[in-house]
């Protein structure tokens, strides 16, 4: 499917039409503002998820730079899809200095490399898997750090790939980047990588945070619930899970569960509800079918003399109602 077209003012001009008829057009609700001075057509954007909207809107940055922008931090962390907690608000590209620029309006300015550690994905530029990781997990409160950080090591046990990345300064050819991906995109990290990157940090202070939450992280996170379900039962003090407790069903398939609690033989899940209601999710498959998938996988495991429980995302941020869900579940608690 061809991406989108952004339509300019110049587009207008070179055609022989008075670019004010872009915001006429607007007016009239066929054309949508994408950012000041770029538009495209009304239908197709709103047709578009947040996150699509956002790559969109940076695309459009792009066509107003003098230069082709390096985009970092959040606006990259969701072409990898890096486990982000809510759509973020600002574009961020990478300036080489303090006096490249200042962060404003929706933009912010983040100072580093413009050649290091950056790649191309359609004809946009990125900075690379880890140094993305680093600057996110430098930066967000601890939990949301782990997230992005479970996310930069994980490999997805049913890989889809949406998005290539090649060197920067690769020719056109390469299909425009996903914006809404579930998935986290290209290889995963290893551990050494990201310690090694975290002790090139410039203070002892970051240098431990980084740590921290690199030691923390684990590739075997579903998700971001599972990342701050993990987090928040650490920090309430319960005793620490398995991730991804192997089971096999009766008819030989494995199953695995997100928290696996063996000396009460209990397994635990977080229920983003995504799974079922997404409408690209399981090749497709009404919801019911996956309800009722999802119901005898479970009870197959129940068979096994396995007790369960869940929670959702709401349950799981408020802080004191997620510790009497988990000790009326019968999980250890410190």
């Amino acid at each position: 499917m061809k991406p989108p077209r952004l339509i300019l003012p110049s587009d207008m001009e070179l055609q022989g039409l008075d670019s004010r008829l872009l915001a006429k057009l607007k007016r009239q609700g066929r054309l949508a503002c994408v950012r000041r001075g770029v538009y495209m057509e009304a239908a197709e954007w709103n047709a578009m998820g947040p996150a699509t909207q956002y790559g969109q809107q940076a695309a459009a940055f792009q066509t107003r730079s003098r230069r082709p922008p390096v985009f970092c931090h959040a606006t990259a962390a969701l072409v990898w899809g890096l486990w982000l907690v809510g759509n973020p608000q600002r574009i961020h590209v990478i300036t080489e200095s303090k006096a490249g620029g200042r962060s404003r309006d929706d933009i912010s300015r983040h100072v580093g490399s413009l050649g290091e550690g950056v790649v191309q994905c359609g004809g946009l530029l990125f900075t690379d898997k880890l140094t993305t990781t680093m600057q996110l997990i430098t930066g967000l409160s601890f939990e949301l750090a782990v997230a992005i950080c479970d996310s930069s090591l994980h490999r997805p046990m049913r890989h889809k790939a949406e998005n290539t990345f090649t060197p920067a300064g690769t020719p056109a050819g390469i299909p425009e980047p996903s914006w809404n991906n579930d998935q986290p995109q290209g290889p995963p990290l290893k551990k050494s990588e990201l310690m090694s990157a975290a002790e090139q940090l410039p203070s002892q202070a970051a240098r431990n945070r980084a740590m921290a939450v690199i030691e923390f992280a684990s590739g075997l996170s579903g998700s971001a619930g599972e990342s701050l379900s993990r987090v928040r039962m650490n920090q309430l003090g319960f005793t620490t899970p398995e991730l991804q407790r192997k089971f096999v069903l009766r008819d030989g398939s494995d199953a695995f569960v997100d928290f696996w609690f063996g000396e009460q033989c209990k397994a635990g899940e977080f229920d983003g509800r995504g799974k079922y209601l997404r409408s690209d999710w399981s090749g497709g498959t009404p919801v019911a079918d996956r309800i009722l998938k999802e119901k005898d996988r479970e009870d197959q495991i129940r068979a096994q003399g396995v007790g369960f429980f869940r929670w959702t995302w709401a349950e799981m941020m408020n802080l004191r109602g997620f510790e009497r869900l988990l000790r009326q579940a019968g999980i250890p608690q410190k």
